[in-house]
């Protein structure tokens, strides 16, 4: 056949498409993981763009020193004047930089779309945020790499032996805690799932006391969907696209650490901080010029390590 009328040969009637008035958005990494766990600190409104955090340090020995520093340390004698003990501090400073993001919406675009601009506006704006809190939480993996304390080994894969000694780690150096957390980069993640799978004669025959002692357990797909895959060593694990890698991509680096929680932040065991200048802000002006909007959101925080005791890097193979 022949001449047949097609939506080639008709298509200034024929839609190629319909444009449905909705837009999915983009998968992401799930933001908030800083905001979640840092402890907060208020600087809005002070004439000043660091805020200085005191601490007190240690006059009666360290942790896990078989009590050298106590020992006999504060033995009073009877009849004899008791000499002064000076009281130290140090300080950590939060610095509060600015982030911000900008969109030129043109006129056109909200009158001719098939979403209304109020909505397509208020996507926008809900994207924006999102992107803030990204750019918060990679700037709080990278105070990993800042943690004195560390295990695993170079282009080798985490173990549970390393995810263990992470946490038995800041229990020993001394940080009274009723919470500790692990944030893992996916690599580290499926190395974990994969040395639970893997079966040895140890383990057959001490099955339950080492599950006991490891403790992991799953989390059902909702909260995996949040990026809170497991618990090891009964801590929850979050995982993160945004871990950073070392070694020119060698290793990744996760952390195990103390999150906020009103007993860490009293006795001092919270690892990291957040500090707030200026919450997300959110602004509109309109270009008559250009007939068009711009949106503009912009917030300043920054972060810090607290307490270098109560966090430990972990360091180990990256993907190939």
């Amino acid at each position: 056949m022949a001449l047949e009328t097609t939506t080639t040969s008709a298509n200034d009637v024929v839609n190629d498409s319909l444009i449905q008035p909705t837009i999915i958005p983009a998968l992401s990494e799930r933001p908030g993981l800083a905001v979640r766990v840092c402890r907060e600190f208020n600087g809005i409104g002070q004439p000043t763009k660091a805020l200085k955090i005191p601490r007190v340090s240690s006059y009666w020995g360290s942790p896990a020193d078989r009590g050298a520093g106590v020992d006999d340390e504060f033995d009073g004698a009877e009849g004899s004047a008791q000499g002064n003990t000076q009281f130290v501090t140090d300080g950590v400073t939060i610095n509060t930089p600015e982030y911000c993001i900008a969109h030129a919406v043109t006129d056109n675009v909200q009158e001719d779309s098939v979403i209304d601009g109020a909505e397509f506006l208020s996507l926008i704006t809900g994207t924006m945020l999102q992107v803030h809190q990204l750019a918060l939480d990679d700037d709080f993996c990278a105070l990993f790499s800042g943690l004195s304390n560390s295990v695993g080994t170079t282009n080798t894969d985490m173990s549970i032996a390393n995810g263990l000694d992470a946490t038995h780690g800041i229990i020993k150096r001394g940080a009274n805690c009723d919470a500790m957390e692990y944030v893992l980069d996916p690599e580290q993640v499926a190395n974990i799932r994969t040395a639970v799978l893997s079966t040895n004669a140890a383990a057959a025959i001490y099955a339950a006391s080492a599950d006991r002692l490891i403790n992991y357990g799953r989390t059902d797909g909702a909260t995996r969907g949040m990026g809170r895959v497991m618990t090891l060593d009964g801590c929850l694990v979050t995982m993160s696209g945004l871990c950073d890698t070392d070694g020119g991509g060698v290793d990744v680096l996760g952390a195990a650490f103390c999150p906020s929680t009103a007993q860490n932040d009293a006795s001092g065991a919270t690892t990291f901080g957040i500090g707030w200048k200026r919450l997300p802000r959110l602004e509109q002006q309109r270009q008559a010029k250009g007939r068009s909007t711009d949106i503009v959101m912009s917030m300043r925080a920054g972060l810090a390590e607290l307490q270098d005791g109560s966090g430990t890097l972990i360091e180990t193979d990256a993907p190939a």
